[in-house]
């Protein structure tokens, strides 16, 4: 498994875990919204009877309808948010791992993606873990591969959250997990939901 491939599994994963809490408080939270919407008809039952039976009938059917458009809205609110706060605790969960672990994946990133003639930028957040003697190791297998292996180390960091740039010739790729995320999302969210909420997503 290729380490796009592990981050995304580990977001899908993660999402998994938490979901029957989540989605259960946003179920309670509708149901919520159309007991007091069907309270507010109840109590509105003396004036309706008021009226003729017809009108009486659509103002009831317009009350209950807007309390069904509250309670879907409410749920999907819930279920972006969790799918939002799926990816940022799995964002953060790959970023928190063993050092030997997380270097495992960005060696199999930057073998995956580099040409072998490039200069890796690194993370500031990585500056204690992330280094030359990865590079070194990368290089070796990009020249078993058949590949230039002559990855050049940025003597300067940048302020991103994971991951790497590479850049070559005034040209950059950008392998940060925040990118690889962003780049992701649609595809994510569609598995997210399916994993989270069934079929009806």
């Amino acid at each position: 498994m290729d380490g796009i491939d592990r981050i995304s599994q580990r977001i899908l994963d993660d999402a998994q875990a938490e979901a029957a809490r989540i989605i259960e408080e946003a179920k309670q939270r509708a149901r919520s919204i159309k007991d007091k919407r069907i309270e507010e008809v109840e109590k509105n039952n003396q004036k309706l009877h008021e009226e003729n039976m017809a009108k009486a009938q659509e103002r009831r059917r317009r009350m209950l309808s807007a309390a069904e458009l509250e309670m879907r809205k409410e749920i999907l609110a819930a279920k972006q948010h969790m799918i939002d706060e799926a990816m940022e605790k799995a964002k953060q969960a790959i970023m928190d791992m063993p050092k030997e672990e997380y270097c495992k994946i960005i060696f199999g990133m930057l073998l995956e993606s580099a040409q072998g003639h490039e200069e890796v930028i690194f993370s500031t957040a990585d500056k204690d873990r992330l280094d030359q003697s990865l590079i070194d190791q990368v290089n070796q297998a990009l020249i078993e591969q058949g590949k230039s292996g002559e990855l050049k180390l940025s003597p300067e960091r940048e302020n991103f959250e994971g991951g790497f740039i590479l850049r070559s010739g005034g040209m950059e790729i950008n392998n940060t997990f925040g990118a690889i995320l962003r780049m992701s999302r649609n595809h994510l969210e569609a598995r997210l939901a399916e994993i989270l909420f069934g079929k009806e997503g």
